[in-house]
């Protein structure tokens, strides 16, 4: 995996940058003149390094008048670079010592970097028409899954998704301290939420249906597995974003299955079941609790952390919190059912 950065600069800057440069193994670079006094840098470095490299040049240059850095994925490349090619013949080495730094390495080099996990969350937060119409027709298609007990349908409006976004941002948003993406994911969490269940709730109260099938009903219960589930789920999509894996995302998306608890709630309560919906709220909560909680520790072994020291303060006391309030929950939530087994 690779990333191309490209980079505007003066001219004065050059020797600095060459100093960041020579710290880390870049596959190749170029320099071109653009104006008199600027200069345009394109270059190509493995997907581990750009995070670190990028830390630095914000660090270091981006005070620099004129200043523009751009990421892009590279999608392929020809000839591919004998690193590359080293990497993926996973090639044997003799001592035990090297096998370790290279499996730390080829573990090290999933990761992307902080800007652009950053800016694909941001992006999955962001409060919009299209989000709401991806709550809207989210909603219908698990409405319709669960009423007809048609599983294939069901999968189809978890692949859809849109409130696993926000709630990856609010974990992400709690481990840098960033209270403005907090807030966003937040809002878009809620309205999201607001919006699939006033469908669901809608389609109970004029439907009335006289029986519900087994999908309706295997979601007004909450158990063990149900909460292993979540915080793995949770856990995992917080991985797939701080890989850049589009796939697992989809895997995680069905996985979690936000949506299917979510309108199991409106149609129920619609429909006048209100104690079969409030086991329904419960396996909902759950997979709230436990995406967030998950997230975030997840976050923090990933090493995401602010890029200046004087935010990093903020940030522990917003991540503690935030540990706080979710664990606070799951425990609430597993007494709850002790209680329920209990009676």
């Amino acid at each position: 995996m690779l990333r191309k950065i490209e980079i505007v600069l003066p001219v004065s800057q050059d020797d600095e940058l060459q100093d960041i440069l020579a710290d880390y193994q870049v596959l190749d670079k170029y320099r071109v003149s653009i104006l008199e006094d600027r200069y345009l840098y394109l270059i190509t470095v493995k997907v581990s390094d750009s995070g670190p490299l990028l830390d630095e040049m914000e660090k270091k240059l981006s005070a620099a008048e004129g200043f523009r850095l751009n990421l892009l994925e590279v999608e392929a490349t020809l000839p591919v670079p004998e690193e590359v090619k080293d990497e993926e013949k996973n090639e044997e080495v003799s001592s035990e010592d090297t096998k370790e730094e290279s499996k730390a390495e080829e573990n090290s080099r999933l990761s992307i970097s902080r800007q652009e996990l950053y800016t694909d969350v941001a992006g999955a937060v962001e409060l919009n028409r299209n989000y709401l119409i991806m709550c809207f027709l989210s909603a219908i298609v698990a409405t319709s899954g669960v009423l007809q007990g048609n599983v294939a349908v069901i999968i189809g409006a978890m692949v859809i998704a849109p409130l696993l976004g926000p709630n990856v941002g609010l974990a992400l948003a709690s481990t840098l301290g960033d209270v403005e993406l907090g807030k966003k994911a937040l809002r878009a969490s809620l309205l999201g939420t607001a919006v699939s269940l006033s469908i669901a709730l809608l389609i109970g109260f004029i439907l009335q249906p006289a029986e519900w099938s087994g999908e309706v009903l295997s979601r007004t219960t909450l158990g063990w597995g149900d909460i292993a589930l979540a915080l793995a789920s949770g856990s995992a999509g917080t991985l797939a974003f701080t890989t850049g894996a589009a796939n697992a995302v989809i895997g995680v998306m069905i996985a979690v299955a936000l949506m299917p608890p979510l309108v199991v709630i409106g149609l129920l309560a619609g429909a006048g079941e209100l104690v079969l919906a409030g086991g329904a709220i419960l396996l909902f909560l759950s997979n709230i609790i436990c995406i967030n909680l998950a997230g975030v520790l997840t976050f923090l072994l990933q090493g995401m952390r602010p890029l200046n020291w004087w935010e990093e303060k903020k940030a522990r006391r917003l991540t503690c919190y935030s540990l706080i309030l979710w664990v606070s929950l799951l425990i609430i939530l597993g007494l709850i059912l002790q209680l329920a087994d209990f009676w």
